[in-house]
């Protein structure tokens, strides 16, 4: 990181700092719409999960932004070249406009789903990056409409203004990611060990019980239910939280910090907000043991 780039996170760290709001409300907003999700039941959970991007194998927000501010950079472009006289450029800029602002609906809606388990320490700088996201979908909002009544000097301007909030909060997107690691994942994957390799007694672990064990260097979670024994990655891919202190329950384990669901059986993503799968370990008890080695995927 330059230094320019470390003067710029400081000082919007102090200025965020300024505004304690920002942490509090914020982490108000995110805990209600958790709990709205979660008292949804298994229908609510399951659009979510769309929203989250788990059928896509990572994120779905940042696919759509992509088409957002696409449209939006293009909008302003041929404004620009429509201030030559060019009609065809007006139009252009105003339909790229709206497929902009459509699609920033979705995304909103997305960054919503998201946000709502988004990790504590980047709960400001995800509380500011959506605020400034919605000023600037309101703002082309109101350009498209100015335009549609005739006063596109007016529109112009407001798209302009929300170009440069847009901007500055696809800057704080991308600490967002590097930075706080949200939406990265967070179970690293795993080639070894390659071969049967005995990780402890066959009576030491108990039906029912959970169980983290460093399998050369990584942890792994090991969960006996029905006899067979089943080992994941113990790290949830999401965030980072331990899964043998989650929940347990029809062969799946639900993250104690922002309850995705696994299946212990191949590591699968079941419900968000994770998006990406656990690694996955073969099994099998051997001479009183218990031994494991990595699984192909």
């Amino acid at each position: 990181m330059t230094v320019q780039e470390n003067y710029l996170s400081e000082q919007v760290n102090e200025l965020m700092d300024s505004v304690p709001e920002l942490d509090e409300y914020g982490r108000q907003v995110k805990q209600t719409l958790h709990n709205a999700v979660l008292d949804g039941g298994k229908p609510v959970r399951q659009v979510v999960d769309l929203l989250h991007g788990t059928w896509l194998g990572h994120p779905l927000h940042p696919v759509l932004t992509d088409v957002t501010i696409g449209a939006w950079l293009l909008s302003g472009l041929f404004d620009v070249l429509s201030m030559f006289g060019s009609r065809s450029s007006r139009r252009a800029a105003d339909t790229l406009l709206m497929v902009g602002t459509a699609s920033g609906v979705a995304t909103a809606v997305t960054g919503l789903a998201d946000y709502s388990t988004i990790p504590n320490p980047a709960v400001r700088a995800g509380a500011l990056h959506g605020l400034l996201n919605a000023g600037g979908l309101v703002l082309n909002l109101f350009s498209g409409i100015a335009r549609k009544t005739g006063n596109r000097g007016a529109g112009m301007a407001l798209s302009s203004v929300a170009l440069g909030i847009l901007g500055f909060s696809a800057w704080l997107g991308g600490e967002l990611v590097f930075r706080h690691r949200v939406g990265i994942n967070h179970a690293e994957p795993r080639k070894t060990p390659e071969r049967w390799t005995r990780i402890m007694a066959e009576f030491e672990l108990e039906e029912g019980v959970p169980r983290r064990v460093d399998v050369d260097g990584q942890p792994v979670l090991f969960y006996r239910k029905d006899g067979r024994v089943h080992a994941i990655g113990a790290v949830c891919s999401h965030a980072g939280g331990p899964l043998e202190d989650g929940q347990f329950y029809d062969n799946c384990v639900q993250c104690p910090w922002h309850d995705s669901v696994f299946d212990l059986r191949d590591g699968s993503v079941v419900h968000g907000p994770a998006t990406y799968g656990q690694p996955l370990y073969e099994t099998r008890i051997y001479d009183g043991g218990i031994e494991v080695r990595v699984a192909a995927r």
